[in-house]
């Protein structure tokens, strides 16, 4: 795991993996920094600017709800051929990200449940 740049979120991290099975998360702030992570280390993706994608998807799905009057957004879950990536808003100030391998056996609503879960302990972190 990386550094933990917020007091606390990386021991969120690891109780979000052990309960769940993900083995690669992340804490990000809204302007797309790593706050904390255990994202897999590949030269061919910089862990920044992932960062900096998740919060932008973020922003752009909020912007949307928001212009269709759709309240608060919950959850985003992106499906690719090799897993899936979900995100969450954590309060102003950070978001939650978790990459979903093939092989874990979780419904979709128990991932979106579990990431929605740890994007609240990070805002009440965050927030204290």
């Amino acid at each position: 795991m990386s550094e933990d740049r917020g007091g606390g979120l990386a021991e969120l991290l690891k109780d979000f993996e052990e309960d769940t099975g993900i083995k690669s998360s992340a804490i990000v702030s809204r302007d797309g920094l790593v706050m904390a992570s255990s994202l897999p280390r590949k030269e061919s993706s910089d862990e920044d600017t992932v960062a900096a994608n998740a919060a932008r998807i973020l922003f752009l799905g909020e912007a949307t709800g928001k212009e269709l009057a759709k309240g608060d957004l919950k959850e985003v879950l992106l499906n690719y051929e090799d897993g899936k990536v979900a995100l969450a808003g954590a309060g102003p100030y950070a978001a939650v990200m978790a990459l979903i391998d093939p092989s874990i056996r979780l419904e979709t609503g128990a991932i979106l449940f579990a990431i929605g879960s740890l994007a609240r302990k990070v805002r009440k972190l965050l927030e204290g």
